[in-house]
């Protein structure tokens, strides 16, 4: 695969002709992102594959700024050669995807609530999708932190729909491994005292969390289990920045070195080849359009 293909499209229908791309073989990694429009999704993605190519997702550039558009609509998917997915997503909570969806999409198709009172339901499920079928999930921000947004996370935690729908009290729900990453980060950020902050604040707030926070995929040099998922990214446009913080390219090879040695759990109920997992996203892309608890939730919002 030299270039990205599309895995789903604006309407949230998946694209088909993916399953050409995909092997009979279960030694696979499942990568994606999320993140709020112009946070550098596509550029940390493009770089974690630029082994292979520069600029592998397309990057926002001055006319989406100017169009109000979103650089990705659905979600772009590139393989590498050792069998790594990488799914580079659309922005949640963005106002111009669910307008897009809402003109394009045909009356009376079961698909994801879409009208603008329901931006956040939509992101929410989008989430909840993505939690669902990606064994690490790499949380893109570019200022610390948006309450909001963290709130946010917690109730795509909710939503996702069980992996598995036999009764077995030995089965151990899947949940997948969460990396924190702040993108063009501040010199000051990279200081113990700012990082320590930062690790206190995801430990309080993710302390109850079934998402796999402390998979040791941080910064240190030696990865230990108990090391708490987080990233910093220094700016690009400060040269001083550049001097005084480790070089860019060197943290998104740890990053990525550390992405590909996690532990990878299974992401159902039984272990799956590359094409059973896509037969299974397409499962659990129904499961969430028609599920009753995000029905409810969304009915109780204000």
């Amino acid at each position: 695969m030299n270039t990205c293909i599309k895995f789903m499209d604006e309407n949230m229908q998946l694209c088909e002709n993916t399953i050409d791309y995909l092997y009979d073989q279960q030694d696979f990694l499942v990568v994606g992102c999320l993140g709020a429009q112009g946070v550098g999704k596509s550029t940390i993605m493009s770089l974690l594959t630029s082994h292979y190519s520069s600029n592998i997702f397309q990057i926002q550039d001055l006319s989406h700024y100017e169009n109000s558009t979103n650089c990705t609509t659905g979600i772009d998917l590139f393989i590498t050669k050792n069998r790594v997915m990488y799914l580079d997503t659309q922005p949640i909570l963005s106002g111009f995807g669910i307008d897009s969806t809402s003109s394009d999409q045909k009356k009376g198709a079961p698909d994801f609530v879409n009208s603008d009172s329901n931006l956040e339901l939509q992101s929410l499920q989008f989430a909840a999708f993505l939690f669902s079928i990606c064994h690490v999930i790499v949380f893109i921000q570019d200022w610390f932190v948006d309450p909001n947004v963290v709130r946010f996370l917690q109730t795509a935690e909710m939503l996702k729909p069980s992996s598995t729908t036999i009764i077995d009290q030995d089965y151990v729900e899947y949940y997948p491994h969460m990396v924190f990453l702040h993108n063009k980060a501040e010199l000051q950020d990279f200081t113990p005292a700012i990082i320590g902050e930062i690790k206190d604040f995801y430990n309080k707030i993710f302390s109850i969390s079934r998402l796999q926070t402390h998979s040791g995929i941080d910064m240190s040099h030696c990865s230990k289990e108990n090391n708490l998922n987080l990233f910093l990214i220094p700016s690009r446009t400060k040269e001083e920045d550049k001097i005084f913080c480790e070089n860019e390219e060197f943290l998104i090879d740890k990053l990525r070195t550390k992405i590909h040695g996690v532990p990878r759990n299974s992401i159902a109920s039984s272990v799956l080849t590359e094409k059973n997992w896509y037969h299974y996203v397409s499962k659990i892309l129904e499961v969430i359009k028609k599920s009753h608890l995000s029905s409810e939730y969304g009915r109780l919002m204000p």
